[in-house]
């Protein structure tokens, strides 16, 4: 056995950041000499991890054998509690529709251009004039959870408890108790605004949540700040890691600064090639309900597997130059989202808020570039990947 190899299969994933480069090339040397399905470990346990793009399309199309709810069950649902996500069948799809409304392309659309835009300006208004700042502390960090709990209609005052709440909620299996108290602490701003929408709905979505109805079924109370737990958690976390990921990928390549800025119809392209190259959700773990077969490997029943969405996302029989960053690479079908009946229901939203974000800082931001004193951090992480810090520079 290879050197690589061992490391495929006693490096935990779940536990090693693997920054920059080295998840690819983790990723890359399992797919090459393990094919479509390696053995790894995940959390001290024994795992799959699905590299190819044909062999992860295949998985998450078939649902009803590795369900994507069992393994919420395990990590996340004593904290967030029963979503959608946890349930299969006619209850799942019940359950997406009340749910998923006011995340489809309409609706998105309008809350980006209503809400998300006025509250980028506010957050760059105090970083104009300054000339430089921590774009991922003061910006990327912020915005998607400023703008989630706009949308859900939680009340202002929580600002910079926002994404220490969702991180800690996300990280149940390794801090159960602080995963625990987080989701207590959002549950407390939560259930007096669902108290109130019960009585006088508005047009936030958790009046939506509170009053809607589909196939004689409506949310109760715990439903809804699951439900709500869930939104800001995941929505939130996933689409301020990818949009950390966006400017550190754009402002390494200063051309392609000047590009997209005299270019604006570039950069629906540019967002697309980013959620390929560097998806915010590199692996995404599921669970085997039953035995059977991914790519030819046999899966025992009670299997951990993790959808290699990173690896998928730069298979060589899929991508010309898998490598490479090329916003004019053809459209081609990504996995960042999933596929199949359990499809993101927000993918729209993240790639509208994606590309509002980066509008407005090379609208507010002239002469955007990396700053002589930044640390140098690269995307890290193999469940959630982003950037830590970005310190940049700009016309004044």
């Amino acid at each position: 056995m290879s050197h690589n190899q061992d490391a495929g299969s006693v490096l935990d994933i779940a536990l090693n950041p693997l920054p920059g480069a080295e998840l690819h090339n983790v990723l890359r040397t399992l797919r090459s000499e393990h094919g479509d399905v390696a053995p790894v470990t995940f959390y001290g346990m024994s795992a799959f991890v699905i590299l190819s793009w044909d062999a992860l399309r295949e998985f998450f199309a078939s649902n009803e054998q590795f369900p994507g709810g069992e393994v919420y069950k395990y990590q996340l649902e004593k904290t967030v509690g029963r979503t959608f996500i946890s349930m299969d069948g006619p209850d799942h799809d019940v359950y997406r529709r009340l749910v998923t409304p006011a995340f489809r392309s309409r609706a998105a659309i309008r809350f980006v251009d209503e809400e998300l835009t006025p509250l980028a300006h506010e957050l760059l208004n105090g970083l104009v004039e300054k000339g430089e700042g921590d774009l991922v502390a003061e910006f990327t960090n912020r915005l998607p959870f400023w703008a989630i709990s706009q949308k859900l209609g939680l009340p202002e005052g929580f600002e910079d408890r926002q994404r220490e709440w969702a991180l800690a909620i996300l990280s149940e299996p390794s801090n159960p108790e602080g995963a625990r108290r987080a989701a207590d602490e959002l549950s407390e701003v939560i259930a007096p605004v669902v108290t109130a929408r019960r009585k006088d709905p508005g047009t936030d979505v958790i009046s939506q949540l509170v009053s809607g109805e589909f196939q004689g079924v409506q949310l109760t109370d715990d439903e809804v700040h699951s439900h709500v737990r869930l939104l800001f958690a995941v929505g939130a976390t996933t689409t301020s890691d990818a949009l950390s990921n966006l400017l550190w990928t754009l402002l390494h390549r200063p051309e392609l600064v000047d590009r997209i800025r005299t270019t604006p119809e570039l950069r629906p392209a540019l967002v697309r090639e980013l959620l390929r190259w560097e998806p915010p959700v590199p692996l995404l773990p599921r669970m085997a309900l039953r035995e059977g077969t991914i790519g030819g490997v046999n899966i025992p029943a009670g299997s951990m597997i993790l959808a290699g969405i990173a690896s998928a996302n730069r298979d060589p029989h899929r991508f010309d130059r898998p490598d490479e960053f090329d916003i004019d690479r053809p459209d081609a079908d990504i996995l960042t989202f999933g596929f199949g009946v359990k499809f993101c229901p927000g993918t729209h939203m993240a790639k509208q808020q994606l590309l509002a974000a980066l509008d407005v800082l090379l609208e507010r931001l002239p002469g955007l570039r990396l700053g002589a004193d930044d640390v140098g951090a690269v995307p890290s992480g193999c469940n959630l990947r982003s950037v830590s810090s970005l310190r940049c520079e700009w016309n004044a």
